[in-house]
């Protein structure tokens, strides 16, 4: 299914503990299998390599767990991961170029996260983005939710203005592919 970075999932476990408390992560951790539950409460290092699946995982007991309280948890953590992931050398991106030019960068930026799939970009004007998730079928529905997050946030630090954005169509929707948009003034 492929690996995701250890930053990705200490965003994850980070915004859990951050929002929701320490006991609220250790019962996500304890109702996770058993090797997921030690991978996750062992050192994750920013660095190491991890199973998708084990993060996924992870996403959906919180999400079932903690959902209730915060209905866009998985859309919310992408955001935070976004926030975390784009303070070193990526905030160049934000600064240096318009959305659009942050966005066609963006797919260099996941593929340093994630070691399989493509964000594609397929459409792109002055107020206008739509990009293309391929390759992450297996990851799951929380994944895409993660990615949705993920490009509102790094778009709204770009600095638009009025966002409006949709994760229009998706292949755990039973759509041909996920596609995420966004339109600004």
């Amino acid at each position: 299914m492929g690996q995701v970075k250890g930053t990705a999932v200490l965003s994850s476990l980070r915004y859990v503990r951050e929002r929701f408390g320490e006991p609220a992560l250790a019962g996500v951790l304890s109702a996770l299998p058993a090797d997921d539950a030690a991978r996750l409460r062992d050192l994750v290092l920013a660095s190491s390599w991890y199973p998708i699946g084990c993060l996924m995982r992870f996403m959906l007991e919180a999400e079932k767990q903690l959902g209730s309280q915060d209905p866009r948890l998985l859309q919310n953590m992408g955001r935070a991961s976004c926030d975390e992931g784009l303070k070193g050398i990526y905030k160049i991106f934000l600064k240096v170029g318009s959305p659009g030019f942050t966005i066609d960068r963006a797919s260099r930026v996941l593929s340093n996260y994630y070691d399989i799939g493509d964000l594609v970009v397929v459409e792109r004007d002055e107020r206008h983005v739509a990009a293309e998730l391929r390759g992450f079928e297996q990851a799951g529905r929380p994944f895409c939710e993660r990615i949705y997050g993920w490009m509102q946030r790094m778009l709204e630090l770009t600095g638009v203005r009025n966002l409006r954005s949709a994760h229009s169509s998706c292949v755990h929707r039973g759509d041909a592919v996920c596609r995420f948009e966004g339109s600004w003034d």
